[in-house]
């Protein structure tokens, strides 16, 4: 019986050892752009935006945008930011500070992707934008537009561009390819809580036998 404890003990100890697991999925996903005309151009004149939701404990993994070459090339890096939604369309100069920042980088034209560690954010809405710090970062890169505000498995609850002036305004327009992947802590299963139960119950009855 002692070693039969023992060994379920050295069990569950193995399995509290393995890290917990987390599900991964898109808060925001505005789906690969399908739309018709000519896409908008994200350059140092105008940046672009997509807001979106996450939940306190959430954790951002990645961040994509839908790109093209347009007059720019492989290589031209600009910036994801993302924002908290409070103030977002504010003056530049009254705007709160991006509460991240991560670069990206233009590989060719579909998705372009950067891994993210980012799990400090509380449940609310924030904005992700894509802006350019100078030409020298890059000449200008096609957004293409998607065929309607609503695409997407998590589509935007926004869209919204910022001129050369730098303020951003909401737009039903400039609806782009965004993705935002975050991961959710999966719980131990009840069943898990009752195996220990279990064995901690066996072990006080061996313990009560022997005496």
């Amino acid at each position: 019986m002692r070693d039969k404890l023992l060994l379920s003990a050295a069990m569950l100890a193995a399995t509290l050892s393995v890290p917990g697991t987390a599900a991964a999925g898109f808060v925001l996903d505005t789906g690969t752009p399908t739309g018709t005309g000519a896409p908008v151009v994200l350059d140092t004149a105008q940046f672009l935006a997509g807001e979106f939701a996450v939940t306190a404990g959430e954790t951002i993994t990645e961040l994509s945008a839908f790109l093209t070459q347009g007059v720019g090339q492989p290589g031209d890096t600009f910036t994801f930011d993302i924002y908290s939604n409070t103030g977002f369309t504010s003056r530049p100069s009254s705007r709160p500070a991006p509460v991240f920042t991560a670069t990206g980088t233009f590989t060719a034209n579909g998705w372009n992707s950067t891994a993210v560690d980012l799990s400090t954010l509380s449940s609310g809405d924030y904005w992700l934008a894509l802006q350019v710090a100078s030409t020298t970062n890059t000449k200008g890169l096609d957004a293409p537009l998607e065929s309607s505000t609503l695409t997407g498995t998590a589509p935007a609850l926004a869209f919204a561009f910022a001129g050369s002036s730098g303020q951003y305004a909401l737009s039903t327009s400039t609806p782009i390819g965004l993705e935002v992947t975050a991961t959710t802590p999966v719980p131990l299963p009840a069943s898990l809580w009752l195996l220990i139960g279990g064995i901690a119950g066996l072990g006080a009855f061996g313990r009560r036998s022997r005496r």
